[in-house]
């Protein structure tokens, strides 16, 4: 008699989420996701790479559902799902990997468990990257509440000055990449969930 487990079930998310294609960068080429995040996380993942959490694995197959459930819907009323856009700054190269775009502004869906009442800060800054990123000068944020199943939308300003951190960040996170030197820890609330806080001189927090 087969037995189900809570491995067993762990498993099969994980085998969908790993089997997905990762871009892999070099060290002059930093994605907007990581210059967002805590460089040190971002340096940890690049060097020591391990694998996440099960359940933050779960969780983030919670919005990948939802961007899949709505690429058809999107695609017909003319955006394009899942581009990728890059801005140089010297020799770095700064990605984006954006959810829908059209030829006016572009669209980044957020599932979630609180109903924040304006932009969460890491979520604003990719926005606003991608805004320049993408050259769109519109760009919203969409929260879709996973207990109530009520959606908020919030419009992303650009912000020039955002935009400028961004990219110092990712000059920052680069220089340590091929430096092989740690960057300082930024705690936060994200820490949490973050697989190297037993390397972490912060020690999350």
């Amino acid at each position: 008699m087969s037995t189900i487990t809570d491995q067993f079930m762990y498993e099969l998310f994980s085998e969908i989420y790993y089997n997905r294609v990762f871009r892999e960068y070099s060290d002059t080429e930093v994605s907007v996701t990581e210059t967002i995040q805590c460089l040190l996380k971002s340096f940890f993942q690049r060097k020591v790479r391990r694998k996440m959490y099960s359940s933050k694995i779960v969780i983030l197959s919670f919005g990948d559902l939802v961007h899949l459930a709505l690429r058809e819907p999107l695609l017909k009323r003319g955006y394009d799902v899942e581009l990728e856009g890059k801005y140089n700054i010297g020799n770095i190269t700064l990605y984006a990997h954006g959810d829908a775009v059209t030829k006016t502004h572009g669209l980044e869906t957020k599932t979630i468990t609180r109903m924040p009442h304006e932009p969460l800060t890491h979520h604003f800054l990719q926005a606003n990257a991608y805004s320049y990123i993408f050259g769109k000068p519109e760009w919203y944020l969409a929260y879709l509440h996973k207990p109530s199943g009520i959606i908020k939308t919030f419009p992303v300003e650009r912000n020039d000055n955002a935009f400028q951190f961004t990219c110092l960040r990712s000059v920052r996170l680069s220089h340590h990449l091929i430096g092989n030197t740690m960057p300082i820890p930024e705690p936060s609330w994200l820490c949490k969930y973050c697989e190297y806080t037993d390397l972490c001189p912060a020690k999350g927090g």
